[in-house]
């Protein structure tokens, strides 16, 4: 992932969301792209029709997106062709929970119905890890 330049990037958090994720769309390899948008933030466009090519670039980017997504990360599947498929929304949810417990916070965007009871239906979650359990009164 090349990291774009300050003066490349929007001023705003949400504008910066949104250039990253068309960013990462017109990126696509393999059906699948991703955009730095700030430190630790990365947007991943999933494009064209669904299929075994997505499932292979997906579990191979899991590693990068741990180093590099470990503040925020923002899903795009609204340049899908298609529905996702069983095996796609099973690789995206992965990596949805695994960018969740480790404390980064995940947005998806365009999710098909299917992919919907997987994925979360809120357009953005976060998870946080805390060092102590609560103590109880």
């Amino acid at each position: 992932m090349a990291a774009p330049t300050p003066s490349e990037l929007p001023a705003g958090l949400a504008e910066r969301r949104r250039h990253a994720r068309s960013a990462a769309a017109r990126r696509a390899v393999a059906g699948v792209g991703t955009s730095w948008y700030d430190d630790g933030c990365v947007a991943l466009a999933v494009v064209g029709v669904a299929g075994p090519c997505q499932v292979r670039a997906l579990r191979e980017l899991r590693p990068q997106l741990a180093r590099e997504a470990w503040a925020e990360l923002v899903i795009d599947l609204s340049h899908l062709d298609g529905e996702c498929g069983p095996a796609l929304v099973r690789v995206l949810g992965q990596l949805r929970v695994q960018r969740l417990t480790a404390g980064a916070r995940v947005e998806v965007h365009g999710a098909p119905a299917e992919a919907v009871a997987e994925l979360g239906a809120r357009r953005a979650t976060t998870f946080t890890v805390r060092d102590e359990p609560a103590r109880s009164r």
